[in-house]
């Protein structure tokens, strides 16, 4: 039945671009949840927006990017690739200082592993390096077909791929980790998921983000929630040796060392 439920849902034009073990881990959760299959396909789908469907935009894949990072066409292009995906849209007024801020605690990274990255990898441009390798990963293949195009026309060592984050910290080292606006993400799905998966990373830093104001645009009180939250996942972590802030108007942004 499983496998029935999986099926239908990545049948539907908006869902079939999801990672299939996402896909299945949600369909196994929600099947004995159910009244019937129909009532199984639903739950998934819902879950599935919150997931995914709710940040997406309609930008598509394309093999035009000009391929120099000094080029203001490049970053016109990016800028108008990011307002189509609700998390890098919020970040646009802030590029200019939002990684510079970052790498002022972690140092310049040579390595980058972006998790539930979205449209994130285009700010490349605003960065200020050329890391000698760059992870993207995010359950979505439709952002990462714009992420992958992207990298490979400015000549960027990468990596893209799929990986459902609940159940699985990425393979790999890197210099920092960047989980940006993803721990409310993984907390819908699974409370104790943020806490894996930082034990999990071989990583010195990781970057956590959360937006001050939900894509409703409800704000009151979400940063103390936020604050508390964080709190609370690293001292669940139990290897975080440092926290530093690197916060703007609209992110509260956070800069964990990590032991080990």
């Amino acid at each position: 039945m499983t496998a029935e439920i999986v099926e239908r849902v990545r049948r539907s034009a908006r869902y079939r671009d999801v990672d299939a073990a996402l896909v299945d881990r949600l369909a196994a959760e929600e099947l004995p949840r159910s009244r019937n299959a129909d009532d199984a396909v639903k739950r998934v789908k819902r879950r599935l927006h919150q997931a995914v469907g709710a940040f997406r935009g309609a930008a598509r894949a394309s093999d035009a990017w000009p391929g120099d990072l000094a080029d203001p066409a490049l970053r016109d292009a990016c800028v108008d690739a990011m307002r189509t995906h609700a998390s890098t849209r919020e970040r646009i007024a802030h590029l200019e200082t939002f990684f510079p801020g970052i790498w002022a605690h972690t140092g310049m990274p040579g390595s980058i592993l972006d998790l539930g990255c979205g449209l994130n990898p285009l700010a490349l441009p605003w960065m200020a390096i050329r890391p000698a390798h760059y992870v993207a990963i995010d359950v979505d293949e439709r952002p990462l077909g714009i992420v992958r195009d992207f990298l490979t026309a400015v000549g960027q060592p990468h990596e893209v791929r799929t990986l459902d984050l609940v159940r699985n910290a990425p393979e790999g080292t890197a210099d920092v980790a960047l989980l940006l606006k993803l721990v409310t993400t993984l907390d819908r799905q699974d409370p104790e998921a943020a806490t894996r998966l930082l034990r999990g990373l071989r990583v010195r830093h990781a970057v956590v983000s959360f937006a001050t104001r939900s894509l409703g645009g409800r704000g009151r009180g979400m940063e103390r929630t936020y604050r508390e939250r964080l709190a609370h996942l690293v001292a669940d972590a139990g290897r975080v040796s440092a926290v530093a802030e690197a916060s703007v108007s609209n992110e509260l942004v956070f800069v964990l060392t990590l032991d080990g």
